[in-house]
């Protein structure tokens, strides 16, 4: 509802694919329904693009592809991307800094799903110092769960068996969700990833 906001998005012609479902969801929930603030963005959206069909005939250009809101041209995209690049960047320099607390949170945590340690692990070696330092760092917290994961992995098999009784399934049913997670990273992950490593690569 925000003007100067809604201007951008009608600017950039909307979200993307992914984007703009996700809001429409959002706005589609019984406790905070907002079909009212996407309707008013879309109504001016499609009203900004007859615009654009009438420039466009009178001109005779043909050329409609910069109507389409791909990941690059999506506000919601490139927001996540640069939060993401900022968040990777303060890590390494947290472990390079050799912050004792933030070490200590480190060494006690679940790691990072696997794109985003490959992502850390690609950042820290673009650095001018200490990269190795990080990235030793960095295999070791990774290497520590994955072989937790392994474990609890290995128990949810053995625990398949007739022998084990629904409770004792039920007790550790969310490893398998964990694990999918920790290789592949949160739904939707990857137009996030995509947007971080052309960021790096354009360096």
């Amino acid at each position: 509802m925000d003007s100067a906001a809604r201007q951008k998005i009608i600017e950039n012609r909307g979200f993307c694919n992914y984007h703009f479902y996700k809001m429409l969801t959002a706005a589609s929930k019984p406790t905070s329904p907002d079909g009212h603030g996407i309707a008013l963005i879309n109504k001016s959206i499609i009203e900004t693009l007859i615009e654009d069909f009438h420039k466009r005939k009178a001109q005779q250009n043909s050329n409609f592809d910069k109507l389409l809101v791909t990941e690059n041209s999506c506000l919601v995209c490139v927001h996540i991307a640069k939060f993401s690049e900022r968040y990777i960047s303060k890590t390494l320099e947290l472990i390079s800094s050799g912050n004792k607390e933030f070490l200590s949170i480190l060494e006690k945590s679940k790691g990072f799903c696997i794109p985003h340690f490959v992502m850390l692990i690609h950042n820290a070696t673009t650095l001018p110092f200490q990269n190795q330092k990080i990235i030793n760092t960095l295999v070791e917290v990774e290497e520590k769960n994955l072989r937790r994961l392994q474990s609890e992995l290995a128990e949810y098999i053995k625990r398949q068996s007739y022998e084990f009784s629904e409770r004792d399934r039920a007790a550790i049913a969310g490893i398998v969700t964990r694990s999918v997670k920790k290789l592949t990273g949160k739904l939707g992950i990857e137009k996030e990833l995509r947007e971080i490593v052309k960021a790096v690569n354009d360096k």
